[in-house]
């Protein structure tokens, strides 16, 4: 199974979110569904976060 990564957006009220993984699967399909499920168990299990990395432009 090849090692693919993952970059997914939601679009929020007041942003946009990005969750970017890698994952194993044999197809894009299959790749979406897996990092779904990654940030699915992500979030039920960190009781606490925070960003880590950021980029400032005006607009």
């Amino acid at each position: 199974m090849p090692r693919q990564q993952v970059t997914m957006q939601a679009s929020l009220n007041r942003g946009t979110f990005y969750w970017v993984t890698e994952v194993n699967a044999n197809s894009e399909e299959e790749a979406v569904v897996a990092a779904e499920n990654l940030f699915l168990a992500e979030m039920d299990t960190v009781d606490e976060w925070e960003f880590t990395d950021y980029d400032v432009s005006e607009t």
